[in-house]
C-alpha cells in the first residue's frame, strides 16, 4: 500500500512540474455565429469559441450561452476629469467642451461619448482664493446627463444668493 502511494505521489509530481507545450493545450472549436447556430442537437455542456462575438459558449441542452459572466468579470471604464474656470473656460484636462450657459449654468459635452451614462461628481472652490470670493460655499448640481453630456448648475450656499457662477472640478467615469 506504502509503495502504490509513493507510485501516485511520484506520478504526481512529474506531471504538475511536466512543462506545458503547443502539443499538450487543450484548442476549443471555433466558430462563427453562424456556425454555432447551425450546428445540429449539440451536447449538453458543449463549449465552443465563438470569433463572431470573441466570447466562450457553452450549450445547456436548449441554448447557447455566454460565459461572459464568468470569464471577463471587470468592467473597462474611462476618465475625464476637468477643471473648469467661472467663466467656462477650460483650466485643465482634456477630452471634453464647456459652454457656459445662462445663469451660472454649464454644459459639458465628451468629445467621444460614453457608452452607457457615466458617474460623474463635481465639486465647486477655487484653486487660489480670489480677493472677495473664495467660492467656499459653492455646490454644483447635476440638471442633465446622458451618455455625450452634461449640464450643471453652480449655486452660492443654501438661504444666500441662490446661482453663482463658480470655478469647479468633475470626474466623469464610466464604460468606454
Amino acid at each position: 500500500m506504502k509503495k502504490l502511494l509513493l507510485f501516485f505521489m511520484v506520478i504526481s509530481y512529474q506531471m504538475l512540474s511536466a512543462q506545458i507545450d503547443a502539443t499538450s493545450v487543450m484548442v476549443l472549436p471555433v466558430l462563427t455565429n453562424a456556425e454555432m447556430n447551425s450546428v445540429i442537437t449539440p451536447n449538453q455542456g458543449s463549449i465552443i469559441y465563438n470569433s463572431t462575438d470573441d466570447l466562450i459558449y457553452k450549450h445547456d441542452g436548449t441554448n447557447w450561452l455566454p460565459l461572459q459572466s464568468v470569464i471577463s468579470t471587470v468592467e473597462e471604464l474611462k476618465i475625464i476629469r476637468g477643471n473648469v474656470n467661472a467663466n467656462g473656460t477650460i483650466a485643465q484636462g482634456s477630452g471634453f467642451t464647456v459652454t457656459a450657459l445662462t445663469n451660472a449654468r454649464y454644459q459639458i459635452d465628451f468629445t467621444v461619448p460614453f457608452s452607457t451614462i457615466p458617474s460623474v461628481t463635481f465639486t465647486t472652490g477655487e484653486p487660489t482664493a480670489l480677493a472677495g470670493n473664495t467660492y467656499e460655499d459653492n455646490t454644483a448640481n447635476i440638471i442633465f446627463i446622458s451618455n455625450s453630456r452634461v449640464v450643471i448648475v453652480t449655486m452660492d450656499a443654501p438661504n444666500e444668493n441662490g446661482r453663482e457662477t463658480s470655478w469647479f472640478s468633475f470626474i466623469a467615469v464610466g464604460p468606454r
